[in-house]
């Protein structure tokens, strides 16, 4: 009787086992469908974010959904480049993954308070890096444009050979340029549409003056004009353009030092204030109501000096 006992619970067991094995099973499909179907659907996104681009460069239009401003950011840091598979979908879900797996992981080591400043640090650490890569491809385009002119001008130019010495020129130049030149004579050679090729080009470089010169060069091969007289206009208003930079980052330079003596004052001053108090003023500062607003106060002064210096650097 007991063996029978046994046996039965055995029987019971291995089928509450196959229960369970089969529910998982039936989990694990469901989490791939979800996962599956969220992919392609962010796909479709981005592909439909690259039609509206294509016909809004080729409208002139200005306007620009959240996508394709987030698309524009990655090129223009250089990201895209280096990362051949990265688009806006796979962006934002990265920017949600990482942040949420930092979240859990040091809120159950260290407190919810740790988790909020992990998330915080990533963000802000995300937000400098995008914006120092922008700045370095900015300053790159700076020293690379002039022997970029320097080289259109040594070519006899005609419309139809416009875009078949790019690859020549690229050759000499550094990344992003060099790039999205290649870039360009390819979409022309596969499209046959060089107009939009040159359009194209022309988005992916954040560089002002750059964006003009392509423009210059589409409507001039477009009209079959003088590529002469473009380039040696292109010339001076790059030499106009570089003395004004010159002159921006003299005063970004000056309001940077400003900024710093006056950090190094309010050091200074909360020092003396914390030996004239017999000590606390950390406490103070973290602690009490009057501190968080100073901290505030001091914080969004920060915020809005460097969203100054990065309105000056556009």
């Amino acid at each position: 009787m007991i063996r029978c006992f046994e046996y039965l619970l055995i029987i019971l067991l291995l089928f509450a086992g196959s229960l369970m094995l089969l529910h998982r099973i039936e989990f694990i499909s469901g989490l791939k469908k979800a996962l599956l179907k969220a992919k392609v659907s962010l796909d479709e996104q981005d592909r439909q974010g690259r039609i509206l681009y294509r016909k809004n460069l080729s409208e002139f239009e200005k306007s620009s959904s959240f996508w394709i401003r987030l698309d524009r950011q990655l090129e223009y840091s250089g990201l895209k480049r280096r990362f051949t598979k990265a688009s806006p979908g796979r962006f934002l879900v990265l920017n949600l993954v990482i942040p949420a797996a930092l979240f859990w992981i040091l809120t159950v080591l260290a407190g919810i308070r740790a988790g909020i400043i992990s998330v915080i640090v990533f963000y802000t650490a995300e937000v400098i890096t995008i914006g120092y890569l922008k700045a370095k491809n900015l300053r790159i385009v700076d020293e690379e444009l002039p022997k970029f002119l320097d080289f259109l001008g040594n070519y006899s130019l005609t419309s139809g050979e416009l875009i078949s010495i790019f690859s020549q020129i690229g050759k000499y130049l550094k990344e992003p340029l060099r790039g999205v030149l290649e870039e360009c004579e390819a979409e022309s050679k596969v499209t046959g549409d060089m107009r939009m090729a040159l359009l194209s080009m022309a988005d992916k470089i954040e560089h002002p003056q750059f964006k003009q010169l392509v423009r210059n060069l589409e409507i001039t091969a477009r009209y079959s004009a003088d590529f002469e007289e473009l380039v040696a206009d292109s010339r001076r208003g790059m030499r106009e353009y570089l003395s004004q930079n010159r002159d921006r980052k003299g005063m970004l330079r000056e309001a940077a030092i400003n900024m710093g003596l006056l950090i190094i004052m309010s050091v200074i001053v909360l020092l003396v204030v914390n030996m004239l108090i017999g000590g606390g003023i950390g406490a103070i500062i973290l602690n009490t109501f009057v501190g968080h607003i100073a901290v505030g106060a001091v914080s969004f002064i920060m915020i809005l000096f460097i969203s100054q210096v990065l309105s000056m650097n556009k």
